[in-house]
């Protein structure tokens, strides 16, 4: 019965292990879900501010294109 008393052990330490490892997750889980929601707003800040600058980009190469049509006209 020594054999399984050692096999038995090492499965009691291995299900410590798993249950502490678990814990660990969800506590992390649940510290990227508040990150994340966090994030969002910012995430929406950085798409807006891109869209005005590739609409400035627009306008300025328009107002080229613009200025160099009234040049070789």
């Amino acid at each position: 019965m020594g054999k399984l008393d050692k096999v038995y052990d090492k499965l009691q330490a291995i299900d410590v292990t798993l249950a502490a490892q678990h814990e660990t997750l969800k506590d992390h889980i649940r510290r990227t879900e508040i990150l994340e929601t966090k994030l969002e707003p910012v995430e929406k800040h950085v798409a807006m501010v891109n869209g005005a600058v590739k609409f400035i980009m627009l306008i300025g190469i328009s107002i080229g294109i613009w200025e160099g049509l009234k040049h070789i006209l």
